[in-house]
């Protein structure tokens, strides 16, 4: 009996460690976003951008620690005069997410002026996001239609086009 107790003990202790583990993101040439959670599942082609940095973000590395401390936005939501056919065009956004960067890409190319928010830095932002029944990204506000996810279809038409 007493030998079983320390042999409890050791393999309590033995597997008492805390598990870590790095999830890597990417987001492909189509705008998909990707999880894995070893690099080799990473493509070649995207695998070389792991060093770099900027407002793309097409590959990093996920920490899953505490999530981050919301910025308060000591401004109001500003609407600049930034419209399209009379309507402000707002997309609502976050950094990570791949298709909020193809909503991103999308309203440039078709050459549409819009104010993007990160509803992850503007708690102003967040806050009028949640007002709009926001629950996923992206969300675009084109006067007072809302358009929830991406949907160019839905966005060409809100400006009448």
């Amino acid at each position: 009996m007493k030998y079983f107790m320390v042999l409890a003990a050791f393999v309590l202790l033995l597997f008492a460690g805390t598990a870590q583990g790095e999830i890597y993101r990417y987001t492909d040439s189509k705008g998909a976003l990707h999880f894995v959670d070893d690099i080799s599942k990473v493509p070649g082609k995207y695998r070389k951008q792991l060093g770099q940095t900027g407002s793309s973000g097409d590959i990093s590395i996920v920490d899953a620690g505490p999530a981050p401390s919301r910025r308060k936005s000591e401004k109001p939501l500003t609407r600049k005069s930034i419209s399209c056919g009379g309507n402000t065009v707002e997309l609502f956004q976050t950094s990570w997410c791949g298709y909020c960067k193809k909503m991103e890409r999308f309203l440039k190319e078709k050459g549409i002026s819009y104010v993007s928010y990160d509803i992850e830095q503007d708690s102003t932002a967040a806050k009028t996001f949640r007002e709009m029944g926001g629950r996923g990204v992206p969300v675009v506000r084109i006067g007072s239609t809302v358009i929830r996810g991406y949907n160019p279809d839905a966005v060409m038409s809100g400006l009448g086009r």
